[in-house]
């Protein structure tokens, strides 16, 4: 079966020069360096009120690419970049990818009284993708699961003048780290299978804080709610390729979540604070390190697309995610919905070959994505959707090695019916360094 590895092979080895021990070593090192830093870092990119569900705000997930193409990945890989949404479609890499990213994010968000713009950034993803042999490609890496960020105000009066009042306040902070390690397999000569296990850990704090003010109180009561995070998911995978005809391919596929509850241990407390928040002048511990299972929404992905080799791709992404077991956190008894996504997206690349015209052998994306949402802010029943569009470059560098740019700009809510509405953009960076590596060189 033709494929980028037998058009690019000659041209891999002739211009390789990277020690394949070295690079190995650090790679490595980059890698487990970033795991034990990121433990000890916050999750978080910047403040999202919508973040109260369950573990919090969850990461889009992907690589660079992806994100240029409205999060399209579930049929599509082209080899070069890993593919992060269906481990079935590593098999596809049949040599060395590593892979490194950032984003930023600029954010307005608007309720019925306010409105506030804030920007922050955080890492995207760290993988190091290793063909094993020539059906199995495995990969391992580091990314953000969910993160936990807002804080929120509310007044009551407690008589008609509105002197005496009390202040409620909501806060949470924290997040969830995954790291990863995927494999796919091939079988046969169209067929793929996959599975991925993600070991998450971290911590996420939620308080509730009550200030009564007619008395004159300079102190408040809290109640706070510590989770720790500690267990494995499981992730499966499949996908298959037709050739249609000369260099034009069918794609399909499909992965889904194998696990729906993740162990950790919760903490509650019951403590009078300062104004500050920081000293506690008296705590009382609820429950120490009780065992806490955290149910999660499991989510199936289902994807086609075609492509006509070295040259260009369109495709369409669905994906479900089911709600209903996820805590909500706000107390309400109504169950949360069964949330859907929308991908369509696709890639053209003039002359993958061209040695006299750079912009040639860039690849362009662009995407749109539309999905449906479990936050319903106001508990009216109207929940928030959220859609964007995307545009993205990929610029050649040495050795089918990338700089990636990804560009969206959307909006998630609607202020009259969600009484919450985000309008943001977002920039992310990556860095895709290919090469074989462990081939031997032979010469006729």
């Amino acid at each position: 079966m033709v494929n980028y590895f037998m058009i690019l092979r000659p041209l891999i080895i002739q211009n390789s020069k990277l020690k394949a021990s070295r690079a190995l070593f650090l790679a490595l090192s980059l890698l487990f360096s970033a795991i034990y830093s990121f433990q000890t870092s916050a999750q978080t990119i910047l403040n999202s009120p919508l973040s109260y569900i369950g573990m919090g705000e969850l990461d889009e997930g992907g690589s660079p690419s992806n994100a240029m193409m409205g999060g399209l990945g579930v049929s599509n890989s082209n080899g070069i970049y890993t593919n992060m949404i269906n481990p079935a479609l590593l098999a596809r890499n049949r040599y060395t990818v590593f892979e490194v990213g950032a984003k930023t994010e600029l954010k307005e968000l608007q309720d019925t009284r306010q409105r506030q713009q804030i920007f922050g950034g955080n890492y995207h993803s760290l993988n190091l993708t290793l063909p094993i042999s020539s059906r199995w490609t495995a990969s391992i890496g580091i990314r953000p699961h969910s993160s936990v960020e807002y804080a929120t105000r509310s007044f009551r009066r407690l008589n008609l003048l509105g002197v005496d009042s009390l202040i409620y306040s909501y806060d949470g902070s924290g997040g969830v780290t995954k790291l990863t390690f995927n494999n796919g397999v091939r079988i046969g000569k169209d067929f793929y299978v996959g599975v991925g296990i993600d070991y998450l850990f971290g911590t996420v704090n939620r308080n509730v804080s009550t200030q009564n003010l007619s008395d004159g109180q300079y102190y408040k009561i809290q109640l706070e709610n510590r989770i720790d995070y500690s267990d494995f998911l499981f992730r499966g995978g499949l996908a298959y390729r037709k050739q249609l005809k000369n260099d034009l391919y069918v794609n399909l596929g499909t992965s889904f979540d194998l696990s729906s509850t993740l162990s950790s241990k919760q903490l509650k407390r019951f403590a009078i604070m300062d104004l500050s928040g920081i000293t506690a002048i008296n705590a009382d511990t609820l429950n120490k390190s009780t065992p806490f299972t955290q149910n999660l929404p499991v989510t199936q992905h289902f994807g086609v697309s075609i492509e006509k080799l070295a040259n260009w791709m369109i495709g369409i992404d669905y994906s479900r995610t089911d709600w209903t077991k996820v805590e909500n956190n706000l107390g309400r008894s109504t169950k949360l919905p069964v949330s859907s996504r929308w991908s369509v997206g696709g890639e053209y690349t003039p002359d993958f070959e061209a040695i006299s015209n750079y912009f040639k052998r860039a690849t362009y994306r662009a995407g749109f994505s539309y999905s449906t949402t479990p936050y319903d802010y106001l508990g009216n029943g109207k929940y928030a959707v959220d859609k964007y569009v995307s545009l993205g470059l990929a610029l050649p560098l040495r050795n089918l090695s990338y700089l990636n740019i990804a560009y969206q700009i959307g909006k998630r809510g609607v202020l009259a019916d969600n009484g919450l509405e985000e309008q943001y953009q977002r920039i992310t960076i990556g860095l895709t360094l290919s090469d074989l590596w462990f081939q031997k060189v032979k010469l006729n």
